[in-house]
């Protein structure tokens, strides 16, 4: 009988991820679960200086779509980025598996200190979101709101407010071999639709599907950032801003893009960074 343990991985950088039960991949790099969840997605998003423009435009609050809640410590480095900009977050987290969940509630305090202080409230607040009389919506302190959905994404991108919009998307399920249903073509075009038109989506895959998917979305793709000794992951945005490949890149994106139109799944036969399996 396959095992239903999450298993507790201490990173590199010292902070703890959990590996699935079943296939074995973790919820983060191995090389830095915390560094990876600053520098993927708060950082490569930019969500400080988003949060900036908007404080400069009189608006008080900034959308956020986290797809693969986790352990939340996408969701805590958001809350890091934004400090001291006197801009809330307003999260809509989504998680197929509410186990990996209720693991990292108990797994307790993370051995980073700068992590913890604000780790701690966002495991108090998804402890709270599993409250079924609390349907997901909960304030994660006196600031951020937190709007948590378990079940299968495509169906909850779909149910959500057509006029909700995000001004950034962190794009963290499991790779395409093991979870191939989040990096549907129509899963991607259904996030470009929910994006604003300055939004930045961020995620590790560097697969050249989930590219092309991103690019058939009618979204300007570029490479994201590296993360210590791992490859650079993907950037996207209905914003040109400056995400771009070299012209070979970008040709072979654009061809590839057309022949995915109106595919209804996606698999990837060797989704693999630096000869490893994708994590999250």
């Amino acid at each position: 009988m396959a095992s239903t343990t999450w298993t507790q991985v201490v990173t590199d950088d010292g902070s703890i991820t959990l590996a699935h039960p079943r296939h074995g991949e973790t919820c983060h790099s191995r090389v830095g679960a915390w560094t990876q969840a600053r520098e993927r997605y708060a950082r490569a998003c930019r969500i400080r200086e988003r949060a900036l423009e908007l404080r400069a435009a009189h608006q008080t609050h900034l959308p956020l779509l986290d797809i693969g809640t986790g352990l939340g410590l996408n969701i805590a480095a958001a809350v890091e980025a934004v400090e001291g900009t006197d801009i809330a977050l307003d999260i809509t987290t989504i998680e197929l598996d509410p186990r990996v969940i209720e693991a990292a509630i108990a797994i307790g305090p993370q051995p980073m200190p700068e992590l913890e202080r604000i780790h701690s409230s966002v495991r108090a607040a998804l402890s709270r979101a599993l409250d079924p009389t609390m349907n997901g919506e909960v304030d994660l302190d006196d600031r951020h709101r937190l709007h948590l959905h378990l079940g299968d994404g495509r169906s909850i991108l779909a149910a959500l407010d057509p006029d909700t919009h995000f001004d950034a998307v962190f794009l963290d399920p499991f790779s395409p071999r093991v979870d191939p249903d989040l990096w549907e073509p129509a899963t991607l075009l259904a996030i470009a639709r929910r994006m604003s038109a300055h939004s930045l989506l961020s995620t590790y895959s560097a697969a050249v599907r989930v590219r092309a998917g991103l690019r058939a979305a009618n979204l300007y793709v570029g490479p994201g950032p590296r993360v210590q000794a791992k490859a650079q992951g993907t950037l996207a945005s209905p914003d040109p801003l400056e995400l771009s490949f070299d012209a070979r890149t970008q040709r072979r994106l654009d061809s590839k893009a057309a022949h995915l139109t109106g595919i209804e799944t996606l698999s990837d036969g060797n989704p693999t960074r630096d000869g490893l399996p994708e994590s999250r």
